[in-house]
């Protein structure tokens, strides 16, 4: 079989012909169909990024859609011929108050996840995965979408974990910062999915946003950013109508934290803030606004497998569609491209990788 290998040492990716994974007790052999690809795949590949990679030459790609082709022992709900998400965030179930946790086919997220590296190395960009079966997750219901389509869950369940997190609840008023984002566009529409009563939008381009307001049929908001608190927190307060239940923050690689401080501002009473973006900088909290208003501050990683079956759900009943997302597809021979369009993506746009069907 076929498979993209990267070697971290030459910091060289090349498809090579494998030998298929041997099946092994509690996993499970997938034929790949779709992959989408991370915006930052092109700078991991480079080495511009802190991950802990996996060891020895290795096949990157963490999500993705597929077909079982068969399961070793020990595996109870799976059976050959279903069709399944790939789940790269695999955490150890063994009872322990913090088990190991990486991100298949990405890197090692706790100190401790070396053996888990090494035991699962490979992810999805090649013709057949090998992964623990508790990283799939059912697709019964969702056969009537093409694979391209079903690849988009993996940019919704993300900021869809934080906003469950966060107990969003129905009717309540959220704003999202980052939300001209690759995640946290994906974030207002799984809010409006989720019942949110008023979505802010917030971002620094008006033209940006356009398409969320539109999307959200009045229940949307856009705010354009000026980078001063003061006026932003006035802002957000002004388009609520007073203030925030829920404060998203989905930020990417920001140089200061006013957007978020803002919106930390914008707070109701016993009001809620979701951190989920990559800022650069410390976040000063105001230490005697968070009591007086019962604020929460909650950091998030990623979600549990109960925020992804719940996604699936929301998508089976038709609360959330996943054709929003405007899809580039591209042959699995033609990975490099892909990369390249992928590190252009913005707002509503993923880059899928399809495999040939044998």
């Amino acid at each position: 079989m076929k498979a993209w290998m990267f070697n971290q040492a030459e910091l060289s990716l090349a498809m090579r012909e494998v030998a298929q994974p041997a099946l092994r007790p509690g996993a499970t052999l997938i034929r790949m169909e779709a992959a989408p690809l991370l915006s930052y795949t092109g700078d991991y590949l480079q080495g511009k990024l802190p991950y802990a990679y996996p060891p020895g030459p290795f096949t990157p790609g963490t999500n993705g859609i597929g077909r079982i082709v068969a399961v070793g022992d020990g595996v109870q709900h799976f059976h050959p011929g279903q069709r399944v998400a790939l789940n790269p965030y695999w955490i150890t179930d063994e009872a322990v108050q913090e088990p190991a946790q990486i991100l298949i086919g990405l890197t090692g997220i706790s100190h401790d996840s070396g053996n888990m590296l090494a035991a699962f190395p490979h992810g999805t960009l090649r013709e057949i995965v090998d992964m623990p079966a508790s990283t799939l997750l059912p697709l019964e219901g969702l056969d009537h979408l093409p694979a391209e389509r079903l690849a988009v869950l993996a940019k919704f369940v993300v900021p869809f974990g934080g906003l469950r997190r966060g107990r969003l609840a129905a009717g309540e008023t959220v704003a999202i910062n980052g939300a001209s984002g690759y995640f946290g566009s994906a974030a207002v529409m799984a809010a409006l999915a989720m019942g949110a009563g008023k979505v802010l939008a917030l971002g620094r381009r008006a033209a940006s946003l356009q398409r969320l307001v539109e999307l959200g049929q009045g229940r949307v908001l856009p705010i354009v950013l000026s980078g001063e608190v003061a006026a932003d927190t006035a802002a957000i307060r002004d388009a609520a109508a007073g203030g925030i239940d829920l404060a998203f923050d989905m930020v990417g690689q920001a140089i200061d934290p006013n957007s978020t401080l803002a919106m930390l501002n914008s707070l109701r009473r016993r009001g809620r803030l979701i951190l989920m973006g990559s800022m650069q900088v410390p976040l000063p909290v105001p230490y005697g606004a968070m009591l007086l208003n019962s604020w929460e501050l909650i950091g998030h990683f990623m979600y549990t497998p109960e925020d992804y079956l719940a996604l699936l759900s929301l998508v089976r009943s038709g609360l959330l569609s996943l054709d929003t997302v405007d899809v580039k597809t591209f042959g699995f021979s033609a990975l490099k491209p892909a990369i390249d369009h992928a590190a252009q993506m913005a707002g509503l746009q993923s880059t899928v990788v399809l495999f040939e069907q044998r």
